[in-house]
């Protein structure tokens, strides 16, 4: 009879186990992953996110014992595929790989159908990397500071061009125009290629891009570089100064980033054992190899510092985008 009571009870536990998802797992997370994972990129294929995620899937298999399968869903905006993880079991088998993009679209879709903040569990950022404000190779300005002065002399003549929409590179230069008062007319792309391009060819004075979209240009004479979006110098851009020393605006700063999330609630030894070994990815001197080739810093943060960078980067972008109307010329 005893023996049947725990039966019984083994069997209940493990019924109990099964339903929980959880239940199964040691403390440490180490049961996690039983089976492939799919890392969703709500981007193209070919774009700097997607590059970055395939690099940081083939590294977490490594650390995982598991596939880690890199699957693109793009459109809306990114808000297909992000919505998608939003939606998923919160078992750790589905995350997101996302940019800055994440943080700026409430600022733009109001009625987005998820909550970027409430509907996600961060697991921590993996990359940062800076914009660049680049002009064509016969400008008639060398620096930024000798462009705004043309500009304000020769009030809506200089023309910049920038991927529109849910970017730090529309966003950023929007708001140093605004700040630094520039009559300058704005021409919108549909990717940053063809920006950068329009700019080579002369065919508009200024282009905002990440910074490694212009620099090769930059190199070969082709663009003039003038300035770069982080607060501080970048070891990534030397010798180029930022838009903050340049155009004497103290505190100016536009950063692109990416990272990964997961659904909410999804157990905390398994977003505990995902973000250490991000960490071990991102120590590895491999990875600063493919960092640097990418013309991005790596950048480890907690789960809880990542979900601070979301928040901050939501409220800020938000005011970014009503104070400069960018909401209506995108």
């Amino acid at each position: 009879m005893l023996n049947l009571k725990k039966a019984a009870l083994a069997g209940a536990m493990a019924v109990g186990a099964a339903l929980s998802g959880t239940s199964a797992m040691s403390a440490d997370g180490a049961a996690y992953p039983t089976r492939p994972v799919s890392l969703v990129v709500p981007f193209a294929p070919g774009g700097g996110v997607d590059l970055m995620a395939r690099y940081i899937s083939k590294r977490l298999e490594g650390r995982l014992g598991q596939p880690v399968i890199v699957e693109n869903k793009p459109g809306a905006g990114a808000a297909i595929g992000t919505g998608a993880v939003a939606r998923a079991k919160a078992d750790g088998q589905t995350l997101l790989f996302t940019s800055v993009a994440h943080a700026i679209n409430p600022g733009f879709y109001p009625n987005l159908p998820f909550d970027a903040v409430k509907d996600f569990t961060p697991v921590g950022a993996v990359a940062t990397a800076p914009n660049g404000i680049a002009a064509r190779a016969d400008a008639p300005f060398n620096t930024l500071p000798e462009m705004m002065a043309y500009a304000k002399a020769n009030p809506d003549k200089l023309t910049y061009g920038a991927i529109s929409g849910s970017t730090t590179m529309y966003l950023g230069m929007a708001m140093f125009v605004k700040e630094a008062g520039l009559p300058v007319r704005f021409i919108p792309y549909a990717g940053t290629p063809a920006s950068v391009q329009a700019a080579v060819a002369g065919e508009i004075d200024m282009v905002s891009s990440g910074y490694a979209s212009s620099d090769t240009f930059a190199k070969t004479g082709r663009l003039k570089m003038l300035a770069i979006s982080t607060a501080k110098p970048s070891t990534m851009a030397p010798g180029i100064p930022t838009i903050a020393e340049a155009a004497n605006l103290p505190g100016f700063e536009v950063v692109n980033w990416m990272g990964i999330l997961a659904p909410a609630h999804t157990p905390a030894p398994i977003v505990e054992r995902l973000n250490r070994e991000l960490k071990v990815i991102l120590d590895d001197p491999e990875s600063e190899k493919f960092f640097e080739l990418q013309k991005n810093e790596r950048y480890y943060s907690t789960p809880e510092e990542f979900r601070k960078l979301i928040t901050t980067d939501i409220q800020r972008y938000g005011k970014i985008i009503q104070e400069t109307g960018a909401a209506k010329q995108k």
